[in-house]
């Protein structure tokens, strides 16, 4: 089980520790999983044909020690050069402060886009919120218009089928005082028309 994995694992570094060794690397530096530069440089002093391989780790830190060392050096150049260090340092301030105060000015530049940015926003939502308003208000006003207008046409048919009715009435009646009071009902449904 756990104990047999662990009693693996010892072996397996131990066996590396001693491989690597052999060929003069130390097991200190396979616990590592890297090299110093001073590692490096002693293997090489002992073994001159001896090949490097490098990772792309081990190469992107090397640049890095590399351009530190590069800059590290153009800065002693420049003040050496000189023979003003105090210059030199005043100049690099001076340049630092003006980087920091154009930064400082980008990122307010930066802050006040953002809040005007949100307002505008804000804004457009306020207005899609009243349109959507207005839009539905004028849908309500719409629908009512038209359940009016049909219930105007729906009143109107009823009342000219109660004037053909009416009409209708009258002319089946045989007395001139029943047809007489007919056309009256039927005039007084007329003029209430008008």
């Amino acid at each position: 089980g756990i104990e047999m994995r662990r009693f693996q694992i010892v072996t397996v570094c131990l066996v590396a520790s001693l491989l690597a060794s052999a060929k003069g690397i130390l097991p200190c530096m396979v616990y590592r999983h890297g090299l110093t530069n001073e590692q490096i440089d002693g293997i090489l002093a002992r073994r001159p044909d001896a090949q490097l391989r490098i990772t792309a780790q081990d190469w992107r830190g090397m640049q890095y020690q590399l351009h530190r060392f590069a800059n590290m050096t153009n800065y002693v150049e420049m003040i050496g050069s000189t023979q003003d260090c105090a210059r030199v340092l005043l100049d690099l301030h001076d340049a630092a402060e003006a980087w920091r105060t154009r930064h400082g000015a980008v990122s307010n530049l930066y802050a006040r886009t953002e809040r005007e940015l949100e307002r505008a926003a804000e804004r457009a939502r306020e207005y899609a919120g009243a349109y959507a308003d207005a839009t539905n208000r004028l849908a309500a006003s719409v629908a009512d218009y038209i359940g009016a207008s049909n219930r105007a046409a729906r009143a109107e048919a009823r009342h000219n089928a109660v004037v053909s009715w009416a009409e209708g009435e009258r002319d089946k009646a045989l007395l001139p005082t029943t047809k007489a009071l007919w056309q009256s009902f039927i005039d007084r449904l007329k003029k209430e028309d008008e």
